[in-house]
């Protein structure tokens, strides 16, 4: 919870509140803490709630999350620009900086027992033209083709 009060974040039981730029946001941190989405369009996040524009479909794994996890979070390490900010046993952050305009991108996943919650985002800049929500969908493809299949 530190860096929750570096990010100004105010814990409230097992949630958070965030003020973004025009709306103030209540995220469910019951089973872990990913970090909230900006207003802007440039963040996909599972933790939020479906009819949010930000919301991506958590990573389900069909086989044993406890097995996927760690092989996910080796995938992520090496994609390319990817350098570990974060790691523990359920969780990981990794800062991705694009190679063609040097643009950098957080990824975090958390392992939620039978889910993978996923958050990535934009430093910086309003709109990610699908950049986030295009590096999920990679992510579950590996999972299901490469860890499943």
């Amino acid at each position: 919870m530190k860096f929750l009060s570096i990010l100004g974040i105010t814990s409230k039981n097992s949630n958070y509140t965030t003020t973004t730029l025009d709306k103030v946001m209540e995220v469910d941190t019951s089973d872990g803490v990913l970090s909230p989405c900006p207003v802007s369009p440039n963040c996909v996040c599972s933790k939020l709630p479906p009819d949010d524009s930000h919301y991506v479909e958590p990573l389900v794994p069909t086989a044993s999350t406890l097995a996927i996890f760690p092989l996910l979070v080796d995938y992520v390490q090496q994609l390319p620009g990817a350098q570990l900010e974060e790691k523990a046993s359920h969780y990981v952050r990794v800062s991705i900086r694009s190679m063609l305009m040097g643009f950098t991108y957080d990824l975090e996943l958390f392992f939620a027992g039978s889910k993978i919650h996923v958050r990535s985002a934009s430093r910086a800049g309003w709109y990610d033209f699908g950049v986030n929500r295009r590096r999920v969908e990679t992510i579950r493809r590996y999972m299901e083709d490469e860890l499943e299949g």
